[in-house]
């Protein structure tokens, strides 16, 4: 497990479930430290959710904005590393535009002052894929899928499976949350 310093003394552990979601996000590793060393962790213990601003150029955002999907239509979806379900994507050699923003989300830990790394990627906020099982709300998930009706993650085919064609429909049948039925 690593850990990294945040600006006000805190820690960001990296524990191995942090890990396992940061390998559909290589490219975080080499400016991951930098980052969490801007982060000032709130005075009360909760989930955190910060955009960081790197001040130059670190990547090239992993998602792009698209014509809107009726849930029922068929569109491109890859299974990414460590995922259990396909994620909607852009074409293949379709490239993101320049960034100078990566996003860091983390969770209190078990030590005071300390979080666990949830996950990271260079870019800005996105909403949760719509059939995370975290999703509380009918209204919350209703917001991921409109969301990701118009926005696609760039294809990665070293850190994704194949594409194929699917719909959000077919895809949130095999989901377990209770909203995602569209």
């Amino acid at each position: 497990m690593n850990n990294y310093e945040t600006k006000c003394g805190g820690k960001i552990n990296v524990t191995h479930q942090g890990w396992n979601h940061l390998k559909a996000h290589p490219d975080v590793l080499v400016h991951l430290e930098e980052a969490i060393s801007k982060i000032r962790l709130p005075a009360t213990p909760q989930k955190i959710e910060f955009e960081v601003d790197m001040g130059r150029i670190v990547g090239r955002q992993g998602i792009i904005e698209t014509a809107p999907v009726d849930a029922k239509e068929r569109t491109l979806f890859a299974i990414r590393a460590n995922r259990k379900l396909p994620s909607r994507v852009a074409s293949m050699n379709t490239a993101g535009s320049e960034t100078t923003r990566m996003v860091v989300i983390a969770k209190p830990g078990r030590i005071k002052n300390q979080y666990d790394l949830i996950t990271s990627w260079i870019g800005t906020f996105a909403k949760k894929e719509p059939w995370d099982s975290s999703i509380a709300t009918r209204s919350q998930f209703e917001e991921c899928l409109n969301f990701w009706r118009s926005i696609a993650l760039v294809y990665q085919p070293d850190v994704m499976g194949p594409i194929f064609e699917s719909s959000w429909t077919d895809v949130l049948s095999l989901a377990e949350s209770p909203f995602a039925r569209p």
